[in-house]
């Protein structure tokens, strides 16, 4: 395996009453896919979040790409945010600007590429993500998956190093999830890509992963390969796989 993409040290983390996690340790490994499963409030959202370095830990150690975010300087914070990709359950696109401006938004913001460089990258990865032909629409005129594969683009289009979808099937149609999956396949083999996802339910994506980290009340549960998921002995997971 890689060297670590993302280390979290018994961390202790709250966000407001609804999500926590307590004495929660993780490691990824860069090149790997990883899906944090649970049901709604497991803690796994907020998993990801500590995952992607957007929300500070109460206690415990995080290591995002080499980066502890809680000691980094301002520039040291801008340049891992443009190295890690976060694609949120209901896309932050920016209302105003069309879907080729909002995809365009990191390229302007992280890099001094000229607007004939963003054009191209920009368009090339609209079109991987099949809303291309959106490119001048405003986000209010998408559906949610949509608006979702907008957002994956926009996450996609500086040269990312680490992904983090949080519930990854919410609001995509049976074609868009094929081309969701199609996306993470090419970019983890094509550029070495580490994913992470959160997911509340089985899902064909589990095929692509190395690793299901299983999650309950904040609490790692198990983590173990798909192929062995449903096995784990925990009534939350039989539940989950519907074993019971």
């Amino acid at each position: 395996m890689g060297t670590a993409a993302i280390e979290l040290d018994r961390v202790m983390a709250n966000e407001g009453v609804l999500a926590h996690v307590e004495e929660f340790s993780l490691t990824v490994h860069g090149g790997e896919a990883v899906a944090l499963v649970g049901a709604n409030r497991s803690g796994k959202g907020l998993a990801l979040k500590l995952c992607a370095g957007l929300a500070a830990p109460a206690s415990g150690s995080v290591r995002v790409l080499g980066v502890d975010p809680a000691a980094a300087s301002d520039e040291e914070i801008l340049h891992l945010r443009r190295r890690v990709g976060f694609v949120f359950a209901k896309p932050a696109l920016i209302s105003s600007l069309s879907v080729y401006d909002n995809v365009a938004v990191p390229l302007r913001y992280h890099t001094e590429l000229p607007e004939s460089a963003i054009r191209e990258r920009v368009m090339a990865c609209l079109a991987e993500c099949g809303v291309d032909v959106f490119h001048d629409h405003l986000p209010a005129g998408l559906t949610m998956g949509g608006a979702r594969l907008v957002a994956l683009a926009r996450a996609l289009v500086p040269d990312t190093e680490l992904l983090c979808v949080d519930e990854a099937l919410f609001g995509l149609d049976a074609g868009e999830l094929v081309r969701f999956r199609g996306l993470l396949e090419k970019y983890r083999r094509d550029k070495g890509l580490t994913i992470v996802v959160s997911v509340n339910a089985p899902t064909s994506l589990f095929a692509l992963m190395d690793r299901l980290v299983l999650m309950r009340d904040g609490r790692l549960v198990a983590v173990c390969p798909p192929a062995e998921a449903s096995r784990v002995d925990d009534p939350m997971v039989q539940d989950f796989f519907g074993n019971n």
